[in-house]
């Protein structure tokens, strides 16, 4: 999602009854909810995941790749690479299936 959508969907989600102050408040606290949530499940490089979950890595390019759920040779195999630069929970990047 870019920084231009998120922007898009904050100013549908603005109620026009209000006066402008209400909605100005209501856009940047939503853009800024936005990309706190986008940008808070990504761990540095150098942070170890715990064992037993699946992690997504994302490489220097853009690139991805899962991996785990055995974190043994996670150091030896991934920060040694040099390849990867974050990485972040499956879980936290599927979307919320509570009703």
């Amino acid at each position: 999602m870019k920084r231009k959508d998120i922007k898009q969907e904050a100013q549908n989600r603005c109620d026009k009854r209000f006066s402008y102050l209400h909605n100005s408040a209501f856009f940047d606290g939503f853009v800024a909810g936005a990309e706190w949530r986008i940008n808070s499940v990504w761990h540095d490089i150098n942070e170890t995941p715990k064992d037993g979950r699946i992690i997504v890595l994302l490489g220097k390019y853009g690139t991805m790749l899962l991996y785990g759920p055995n974190m043994m040779y996670y150091k030896e195999s991934i920060i040694m690479d040099g390849g990867f630069i974050k990485w972040a929970y499956k879980e936290d990047l599927m979307p919320d299936m509570e009703e």
